[in-house]
Order: C-alpha cells, then sequence, then structure tokens
C-alpha cells in the first residue's frame, strides 16, 4: 500500500479523517494526498458586478481555504508525506471519481454522515456506490487503541461475483491486517428467510443449524490460506448488520472490512445492502470494497 487519499468537505471542523489517515499512513509506509473541497454559488455577481469579480472573489475564497489547510494541517505535518490540492466543484462527487480515475490510490478516507433519507442519497452513498477504489469511511470520533480487524465475509455465496468478492475481501483485509500489525479476525451472519419461516416452508431451527454447519464446512476450505485462527472465526445467527456490529464492539475492531456489489438502481437506496446498513449503525469504522 503506497497512497492514501483522503476528501476534506468543506466547512469540515473535525479532523477525524486527516488523523485516521496519518496514523494507517505511518504504519502502511503510505504517503498521504488530501483533497479539499472547496465551492460557493457566486453567479449572483455577475448581476451585479460582472465576471472579473466573480473570479476575484472565487480566487479569494481559495486563498482563504489555503490558510485553513496550512493551520489545520499543523499537527501532521511532520509526520508522513502529506500532499494536498483544493478542487472548486458544485458537484465535489463527480470530481473526486475523476480525480481517481487519473491517480492510484489504495483507498480513500472520508469522515461518515448519518444524514441519508428515502429520497436524498448523500456524499456518503454516491461514493461508495461510483467508487472504483475501496473507501474508509471513518465513523469512530476518537481513535482508540484496537485489538483486531473484523472481515464479513458470505460464507454461503453461491454467485461467481459473491465468491470473487469473498477472494478480494480476503486479501486486501490479510494483507492490511499483517502491515498494520493486528490480528485479523472474519464473521458471517446466517439470517432465516422471515418470509419462508411465516409461511411455515421452512423450520428457522434446522435451518440455522444445517446452514451453520455447511457455512463452517466453506469457512474451513475458504480461509485456509489466508492463516486465520479457528478462534478467531465467528458465525452467528441474526441480521448481518447486528451481528458485525456486535462482534465488532465484543473483539474491540478497530475498523470493519465489508464487501459491495454496488447497488445504485432505486431498490438500493430503498432496502440498503448489508455494507450501508452497517454504517447506520456502526459505531466503529467501516471499510467498503467493491467488486
Amino acid at each position: 500500500m503506497k497512497k492514501i487519499l483522503v476528501i476534506l468537505e468543506q466547512d469540515q471542523e473535525d479532523q477525524y479523517a486527516l488523523e485516521r489517515a496519518v496514523l494507517m499512513a505511518e504504519k502502511l509506509k503510505a504517503r498521504v494526498h488530501v483533497l479539499i473541497c472547496c465551492y460557493q454559488e457566486l453567479s449572483w455577481i455577475n448581476n451585479v458586478f460582472g465576471m472579473m469579480e466573480n473570479i476575484h472573489i472565487k480566487e479569494k475564497i481559495i486563498e482563504q481555504k489555503e490558510l485553513w489547510w496550512q493551520d489545520y494541517a499543523k499537527p501532521y505535518i511532520n509526520t508522513v508525506l502529506i500532499s494536498h490540492e483544493i478542487i472548486w466543484s458544485k458537484y465535489f462527487v463527480d470530481s473526486i471519481l475523476e480525480h481517481c480515475q487519473t491517480h492510484e490510490y489504495d483507498f480513500y478516507v472520508k469522515r461518515g454522515h448519518r444524514s441519508e433519507t428515502l429520497f436524498y442519497t448523500p456524499s456518503d452513498w454516491l461514493l461508495l456506490r461510483k467508487s472504483q477504489i475501496p473507501s474508509y469511511i471513518v465513523v469512530e470520533k476518537e481513535r482508540k487503541s484496537a485489538d483486531a480487524v473484523l472481515l464479513a465475509l458470505d460464507f454461503l455465496a453461491s454467485s461467481t461475483e459473491k465468491q470473487q468478492l469473498n477472494k478480494k475481501l480476503l486479501e486486501f483485509a490479510r494483507d492490511y491486517a499483517d502491515k498494520m500489525a493486528i490480528e485479523l479476525h472474519c464473521c458471517f451472519a446466517i439470517s432465516p428467510p422471515k418470509v419462508l419461516s411465516d409461511t411455515g416452508f421452512i423450520d428457522p431451527e434446522e435451518y440455522a443449524q444445517k446452514s451453520t454447519a455447511l457455512a463452517k464446512e466453506t469457512a474451513s476450505v475458504l480461509l485456509e490460506p489466508y492463516q486465520i485462527a479457528q478462534q478467531h472465526q465467528h458465525i452467528k445467527i441474526g441480521s448481518s448488520d447486528k451481528v458485525i456490529t456486535g462482534i465488532a464492539q465484543k473483539i474491540n475492531a478497530g475498523v470493519i472490512i465489508i464487501g459491495s456489489m454496488g447497488k445504485s438502481a432505486m431498490s438500493g437506496k430503498v432496502i440498503g445492502n448489508t455494507c450501508e446498513q452497517v454504517l447506520h449503525i456502526s459505531k466503529k469504522d467501516v471499510l467498503v470494497l467493491g467488486l
């Protein structure tokens, strides 16, 4: 891992994202590049003063943001190699995605928000669904000493895509945990289908027992090359989001690593996939990898 991108939104006062990236960069021996998102609607000025005044005000705002950054970065400037740039864009998510297409990063770090509603998709979701690089969402306000990394897997994955995602997650998580010098745990949640159990077609308890046995069998084969100790493999019954976040709390994980198939249709907004459900309730940072 060589380079981490940090995304700072306009008027972001807390330093959690930058702090987290610097701590990781120190252990990963990586560089940090910061994108500072900056924009102010100035169209009204054209009607009063003209285009030249518009340009002058824009330059002044960017200059102020540069001064803000110099003060903001003081605690970290001598820790790791940090570069930065200010991007002026009303649609900063699109600008970030375009930037990532022409630069190489191992993952980006961004402060998480909890402002999502049914008809409003905040920047976190847009980036998660469209980003071609892993997304590290900072949830914890203060970094505490962590004992583990928790990787969420699907031990009953039947499709080729989900199996490929399992492998990608394992390779990334193993490398990340080794370089961070921290234990790697993995987990899988078994949720008996509510519709089937309600109609009496299957017995939830029998389903859970058979699924657990099959998941353990699959896990022993899948995890063997990655040297994940038996006591670090967690298979539990329950909803995925609650199982994952519950285990993360129990083992004092510093971050939850989870996969996403990248839903972008309306069904993804209404129903939400597991990684988004985890982000809704997680008290731990979440690192999301897409296929």
